[in-house]
């Protein structure tokens, strides 16, 4: 089985460390708080011509603000549903929502092909966010440290040096592993949808399938990977492979989007579930997948699993 394309696939993973300046209270769902205020104070930065509707402006093939944070506008003729942001922003799994002055609070920001070179945009605009403020009363805070976790480790940017490294890139290496069966827990909602309808316990060829549409986005329009590949094969092999223990569950929860002005629901599957067969091929993708997270609204830090040997 040929997983050769992966080796198109480049993403870095730089990790924020933020202190507030007096506390700061998160609502459940950090992810969408923090994207949905990061688009505003992007586009706050970088705008030009502020009075003027984004589908009307002239700038638009131009504009950053629309090619990472509003695609679907500017690739109007792509016949897809939805473009992938190439970003996601993942927060540690825990439960902890109150930050008081003196405790960092921090989340990944995961960067995909072509939007790496714009890392100092999402940069400035965290600093232009913290003096705005978080949530409902606006709570400041300032970015204390930025570390780069993936493909490489160094220190980005420390309070008090002016000075910042820059990010660095080089495409996906592959791992082979030869193993017989594989636990997934998905730490974060994942919403896998397949034939029209959302998935609540997925077979291993419906997992995998959720894992090559993923990949196969991001590399198409944020890695310049215009091949059109074949992937019956590996759908087939995928089949073969069964569910051993599962304790997946949905949750479902709601957030207000203030861009759309209407309340969405953000449930997905969480929990573990065993694979068992001839996993060992397809090691590969599913290691892949675990960096890129995977279904809906993954720019939000949803679809985030972690990978482990069976008990």
């Amino acid at each position: 089985m040929d997983f050769k394309f992966l080796q198109n696939l480049k993403f870095s993973i730089i990790n924020f460390s933020l202190s507030p300046e007096n506390e700061l209270n998160l609502p459940f769902f950090r992810g969408a708080t923090i994207r949905g205020a990061l688009g505003y104070a992007f586009k706050k930065n970088i705008c030009i011509k502020k009075e003027i509707v984004c589908k009307e402006c002239n700038l638009i093939q131009d504009c950053v603000y629309i090619k990472l944070f509003e695609p679907k506008i500017k690739n109007k003729n792509e016949k897809v549903e939805e473009i992938p942001r190439p970003y996601v922003i993942e927060f540690p799994n825990e439960r902890k929502n109150l930050y008081k002055t003196g405790e960092n609070f921090q989340f990944n920001l995961i960067l995909f092909g072509e939007a790496i070179q714009y890392f100092p945009y999402f940069f400035l605009s965290f600093i232009e966010l913290g003096k705005t403020g978080l949530g409902k009363y606006r709570e400041k805070f300032y970015i204390e440290s930025v570390f780069q976790k993936y493909p490489t480790e160094k220190n980005i940017f420390k309070i008090g040096n002016e000075f910042m490294e820059k990010i660095e890139e080089k495409n996906f290496e592959i791992e082979c592993k030869d193993i017989k069966s594989i636990k997934i827990k998905f730490i974060t909602p994942t919403k896998i949808k397949n034939e029209g309808r959302f998935i609540q316990v997925p077979e291993f060829s419906v997992f995998i399938k959720a894992i090559l549409r993923r990949v196969s986005q991001i590399l198409y329009f944020w890695c310049d990977y215009k091949e059109k590949n074949n992937f019956s094969e590996i759908l087939e092999d995928a089949e073969k492979v069964k569910i051993g223990r599962c304790s997946l569950k949905w949750i479902d929860y709601k957030r207000y989007s203030t861009r759309q002005k209407t309340t969405m629901k953000m449930g997905g599957i969480l929990g573990e579930i065993e694979y068992r067969g001839n996993i060992g091929k397809f090691y590969p993708l599913i290691s892949a997948g675990s960096y890129i997270h995977i279904g809906k609204n993954t720019s939000f830090g949803l679809g985030k699993y972690l990978i482990f040997s069976p008990d």
